[in-house]
């Protein structure tokens, strides 16, 4: 529940308290509570149990017939009733999960411009506002904040630009903190930075919402940024910011620009990468062999795939190579093909990825000088293939094929969502590879059957990341997050993966382990910052554990009158 009604005072009545979602519990309000609280006349007769309204919800939900139905409907209970919404949640994770978080919110995001309605749960701040950003942060709040994700809508999903629509995969991923590691919906604040769109249909469309302007660049852009992140660190002192889906040329930036200014952390970048490296450790581990002896290529170089190169270099040097010997185990293409040193346009991250010209001298081109995908394969002969290109069918039979050829066992994550932009479905990849591969997807998959049995499909969801990694920092007062923060998550994540003690199971845990994996990965997260002096509310690892506790927030209603 909300603060103020743990206060044991209740600071609305009648309507306006059934219209507040932190306080509202519908009919299970008390006879009592009802009397006390001017309440009687607005409720039927009958006092309901959180499980009953929870079932109501079920049949309701079930009812609907389309997706997009049925996010409004869940949409709408987040709206009225915060307990309610994460309990139901909670209890119907599977089903409901992929409805206010990927796939369907993609959906969602491209209708915004039809289906927004006001008032919406989160704060808009527009480029018009610069010069009072703080004071118009501080008169959207009604109440301490503990976490601020934020967007500038410019990389959602893998859907590209949509303006402020980006406010529902916040709305999506502060859900999931309550679910997977308890974090209080009502301390956690979701913020579009409107600079701008670049989509033509969006600002050709008299209906979209958001400013209709080009996006701001360059010194514009990152002073608005500034006074941002001025604004949340005065208005919000002590709260994590997590940063989302930020374009390529910027997300970099920004998270280098101010991790060390206030604890934050991208979840494009450091998330994804963190649940990649974890599914590759846990399969190696599986299959009894050394990341060090992995040859790995990366199709798709954006913020993602350059994010799950990082992570997987700090590992490799982790375990004992020099940089030089760690980049060489790894190739990053882009849609133009292989990373080149010398290429035109390439960003700092990929610049670190780009191999020397020199030593690919001799491998095939096409037409347009491009060393792709399949001549990569036929090349490096690599053992583990990760696409965050959002090319739907990158990973051709041919290139699987060529693969499989020389490699027994091949790990290949296709990252890429929603379902209709993945590199290949989990189906084709073990047909081609005659159930050989060890396979983990972007989007939810059913199990796939064949000749090799049947296998269940993980999702590489953040779900099993960023949840945890945002709490810990929240409950222990983390100073800043740091890589090593990053890297004991991905740790504690792949030991949660099944894959890691049997090659042939899920490359991710169940949906119904979430809660536990993130409590799992907000201990590490928590117990790292403790042990480098970064924790402002915890100086021992008992006083850690005890504030992971004390911090957790439960779908429950709580009694105060």
């Amino acid at each position: 529940m909300d603060n103020r009604a743990s206060q044991g005072a209740w600071p609305l009545r009648g309507l306006q308290l059934l219209r507040d979602p932190a306080l509202n519990r519908g009919t299970a309000f008390s006879l009592e509570q009802r009397q006390a609280l001017g309440l009687e006349g607005l409720l039927p007769a009958q006092v309901e149990t959180l499980e009953l309204q929870v079932e109501r919800t079920w049949q309701a939900f079930t009812a609907l017939t389309g997706d997009l139905e049925r996010f409004a409907f869940v949409d709408g209970l987040r709206r009225s009733n915060l307990v309610l919404f994460h309990r139901f949640l909670a209890d119907h994770l599977e089903a409901v999960l992929p409805i206010v978080y990927t796939p369907t919110v993609g959906a969602v995001i491209q209708g915004f411009s039809r289906s927004y309605r006001s008032p919406i749960d989160g704060v808009f701040l527009n480029a018009t506002q610069r010069g009072r950003l703080r004071q118009v942060l501080a008169s959207s709040l009604s109440g301490p904040i503990d976490l601020v994700l934020v967007t500038d809508s410019e990389g959602i999903l893998g859907i590209g630009d949509q303006g402020v629509g980006g406010i529902h995969i916040c709305q999506g991923k502060l859900a999931v903190y309550s679910l997977c590691a308890g974090l209080n919906p009502s301390r956690a604040l979701a913020v579009v930075l409107d600079v701008g769109t670049n989509r033509d249909a969006l600002l050709a469309d008299p209906l979209y919402p958001g400013l209709r302007q080009r996006r701001l660049v360059g010194d514009d852009y990152l002073a608005l940024l500034d006074e941002f992140v001025e604004a949340v660190d005065q208005v919000c002192p002590g709260a994590c910011l997590h940063w989302e889906d930020f374009g390529t040329g910027t997300a970099q930036l920004l998270l280098d620009r101010y991790r060390q200014r206030l604890p934050s952390f991208n979840d494009d970048i450091q998330g994804t990468s963190g649940v990649a490296t974890a599914a590759v450790l846990a399969a190696t581990a599986g299959l009894g062999q050394s990341l060090a002896a992995q040859r790995m290529v990366i199709f798709g170089a954006g913020t993602a795939g350059c994010g799950i190169a990082a992570g997987l270099l700090r590992r490799l040097m982790a375990s004992g190579l020099t940089a030089d010997q760690a980049r060489r185990r790894l190739w990053a293409l882009d849609r133009p093909g292989l990373l080149l040193q010398g290429s035109p346009g390439l960003s700092p991250a990929q610049q670190a990825l780009a191999r020397d010209p020199a030593e690919v001298d001799s491998w095939p081109r096409d037409a347009q000088g491009r060393i792709d995908l399949l001549s990569v394969v036929e090349q490096v002969r690599p053992t583990v293939l990760i696409g965050t290109s959002t090319v739907a069918g990158a990973f051709s039979r041919p290139v699987v094929e060529a693969m499989a050829h020389h490699c027994p066992r091949p790990i290949v994550l296709a990252l890429s969502n929603p379902t209709a932009l993945a590199e290949a479905t989990p189906a084709d990849l073990l047909a081609w590879t005659n159930g050989r591969a060890l396979v983990a997807s972007g989007s939810p998959f059913a199990p796939v059957s064949g000749p090799w049995g049947e296998r269940v499909i993980g999702q590489c969801n953040n779900c099993f990341l960023f949840p945890g990694l945002g709490f810990a920092a929240v409950a222990v007062g983390l100073r800043c997050i740091d890589d090593a923060m990053i890297d004991a998550a991905l740790a504690a994540l792949a030991e949660q993966i099944p894959a890691r003690r049997h090659p042939d199971a899920a490359l991710m845990p169940p949906l119904d382990q979430v809660a536990a994996v993130g409590q799992a990965v907000a201990k590490a997260v928590a117990l790292s910052g403790v042990k480098r002096g970064l924790a402002r509310l915890a100086q021992t690892p008992e006083q850690a554990l005890s504030r992971l506790e004390a911090a957790r927030w439960q779908p429950r209603y709580k009694d105060v009158l």
